[in-house]
């Protein structure tokens, strides 16, 4: 007990999120993942996952550059925590090979996700392999992501319960990911995904509770995956430009599709209706005050 004690003032001292390594496999086995990571919900990164698909090597900026450079893409700046803005919307588009270039020159902002690139080159679908739990409707929307240097991703949960296996390509971009126990500690939003924090700069005099959140924490280099289970918060910073693709399995069980279920609704009409009918900003600062409530209620 004394060591828990003397350990928390230490955090309180030291001003820093409690992050540990997650747990790197350089080779492991499907069953092997399914028996040790995947039924318990247990992160991890895998250096074997994409080894076998020919994607590995073939998709680069370059090549994507060259054969879809034409195709017009949304693209989005900025993270939405302190805005209140409707995290899918944007009014801004470009010819991808234009946005590639971007990513390539420097530091931005700008930021393309969910894209599902088999609506644009159903020829690339043999490139890589699914999970072999993945559903039918998994299977037909892989999601790239891609960012310059310095973009970010706030720290959310995915509405849809899915688990998802991330794998990088090209660059270098630091992930955070917590387990849905801590969601009270990192403030989240009621009805929502999200919170207003920002775990890249976390301000520990507004969130203190966030100091008693255990989290991990990966660089990801081309090559490795991160699972990521169903529920777990992930922050995404780009330390260079770069792209990865997003492989999601469907949550299963009836509690599982009752709480995906649940997720989804609350979010297209609890959080959208509430929106409306208060007003965005004060619907929004209302959500805050009760983030604050409930971690001050926190043993």
């Amino acid at each position: 007990m004394a060591a828990d004690v003397s350990n928390k003032e230490s955090r309180v001292q030291d001003r820093a999120l409690d992050l540990q390594p997650l747990e790197r496999r350089d080779d492991i086995s499907p069953l092997e993942f399914r028996e040790t990571y995947f039924k318990s919900r247990r992160p991890v990164v895998m250096r074997s996952f994409s080894s076998s698909w020919p994607a590995r090597s073939k998709w680069t900026i370059d090549f994507l550059r060259e054969n879809y450079g034409g195709i017009s893409v949304p693209v989005y700046e900025e993270a939405f925590a302190d805005s209140g803005a409707s995290y899918g919307s944007t009014n801004e588009h470009m010819p991808f090979g234009e946005y590639l270039d971007l990513i390539q020159g420097g530091p931005t902002l700008k930021r393309l996700f969910l894209f599902n690139i088999l609506k644009h080159a159903p020829e690339l679908t043999g490139d890589f392999d699914f999970p072999e739990f993945a559903g039918k409707w998994a299977r037909k929307h892989p999601f790239m992501f891609f960012g310059g240097e310095t973009s970010y991703v706030d720290a959310h949960f995915d509405a849809d319960m899915s688990h998802v296996f991330l794998t990088q390509f090209e660059g270098r971009k630091r992930v955070v990911l917590y387990g849905p126990e801590w969601s009270n500690h990192l403030y989240r939003h009621k009805f929502t995904v999200s919170h207003n924090v920002d775990l890249g700069n976390p301000d520990f005099d507004r969130y203190p509770r966030l100091l008693e959140a255990k989290g991990y924490e990966c660089i990801l280099e081309q090559g490795d995956t991160v699972y990521m289970p169903s529920g777990y918060w992930h922050y995404v910073y780009y330390e260079t430009g770069g792209f990865s693709l997003a492989l999601r399995s469907p949550i299963t069980g009836p509690v599982g599709r009752a709480h995906m279920l649940y997720r989804l609704l609350a979010l297209a009409v609890g959080d959208h209706s509430l929106s409306k009918i208060l007003g965005q900003k004060r619907w929004y600062a209302r959500k805050e005050a009760m983030a604050h409530r409930k971690a001050a209620r926190l043993p």
